[in-house]
């Protein structure tokens, strides 16, 4: 069945805010996602009593779940969901959050996402997976992202005649970016001769 796209009207995506990347840290994910809660409010010059509306992205939030995330950060939000789905929550928080403003189900909605990088939670993190997207990538020796990322690259440079140097500017051009940015986690300038030289992870990236 098509149905036809409704348009976001009346609905404003404002203040958007970032926290220091880091590498490694003892902080808890929770911590991460406090903290960035803290950076969107200050921004938006609101107080945490006016968020009504909250919207959480975190692998590692678990075992927790975002209703328990609640009680830490000290918000009672009419309307609350939780996003485990990576790269595309950013996109997919702000779609669930314009319409959850719209229905008047919340008037702010803080669109939060944070994970921490402490010793032991990739393994941690990969035990408590999802079962299906296990049984789908172990088969093929994959078990972390790096190789499903690598499956999909594989079939993207197959489909439509793409070479690593191709993948290589756009990560160029991301570290130039990350250049002018003081939150960015690397600091140094990339070559594309030393993206194309550097130690694969998994064959193509």
């Amino acid at each position: 069945v098509s149905r036809q796209q409704r348009p976001y009207e009346e609905v404003v995506i404002t203040c958007p805010a970032t926290i220091d990347y880091v590498r490694y840290s003892n902080r808890s994910a929770h911590w991460f996602l406090a903290k960035s809660l803290r950076a969107v409010i200050d921004a938006a010059g609101i107080g945490l009593s006016n968020v009504d509306g909250l919207c959480v992205s975190s692998f590692q939030l678990v075992p927790d779940t975002a209703v328990g995330l609640t009680q830490h950060l000290g918000v009672s939000p009419r309307w609350l969901d939780h996003l485990p789905m990576g790269g595309a929550c950013g996109v997919a928080a702000l779609r669930r959050a314009a319409r959850a403003v719209q229905c008047g189900d919340a008037e702010y909605v803080a669109c939060i996402s944070a994970d921490a990088n402490q010793v032991d939670t990739f393994r941690k993190m990969l035990g408590s997976f999802s079962q299906y997207a296990q049984d789908a990538v172990y088969p093929y020796g994959s078990g972390g992202p790096n190789g499903s990322f690598a499956f999909l690259t594989n079939y993207y440079m197959r489909e439509f005649g793409a070479t690593r140097e191709d993948f290589g500017k756009l990560c160029v051009a991301q570290r130039t970016n990350a250049l002018a940015n003081p939150n960015a986690l690397f600091k140094k300038p990339l070559t594309l001769e030393e993206y194309i030289d550097a130690r694969v992870i998994a064959e193509p990236l």
